[in-house]
C-alpha cells in the first residue's frame, strides 16, 4: 500500500487495487482494533482548542453555565441532550459528533 500511495500517478488497474487493499485493512482494524469514542471531555475539550475558545468564552457565548463546561471537562458530568445541541450549533458540527456517548 504503501509503494502504491507513494506513486505520483496510478494506473486504473493500480488504483483499484490499492481501493481493495484499504478496506480490507479498515475492516480488519475496525474488528480486530476497534477505537472507542472519545469521552466527552475529549471531545469538548479538543473542540475548544480547535476554536482557541476559554471556558468563560464558551459560556458567554453558548449560554451553558461555566460550571457545567467545568464539569464536562474533569469528566465529572456527562453532556446533556441539551448541552449537545447548543455546541453542535456553536461549533458548527453534527449532533452525532457529541452524543456518541449517548
Amino acid at each position: 500500500m504503501d509503494r502504491l500511495l507513494a506513486q505520483a500517478e496510478l494506473e486504473d488497474g493500480e488504483e483499484m487495487y490499492l481501493d481493495g487493499l484499504s478496506d480490507l485493512a479498515a475492516t480488519y482494524e475496525d474488528q480486530h482494533y476497534p477505537i472507542a469514542p472519545a469521552s466527552d471531555a475529549d471531545m469538548l475539550r479538543h473542540l475548544m482548542e480547535a476554536k482557541i475558545i476559554t471556558q468563560a468564552q464558551l459560556s458567554c457565548q453558548t449560554g451553558i453555565p461555566k460550571s457545567s463546561i467545568s464539569q464536562v471537562l474533569s469528566g465529572k458530568k456527562p453532556l446533556s441532550r441539551q448541552m449537545i445541541r447548543k455546541l453542535a450549533g456553536y461549533f458548527k458540527v453534527d449532533v452525532s459528533i457529541l452524543a456518541a456517548n449517548l
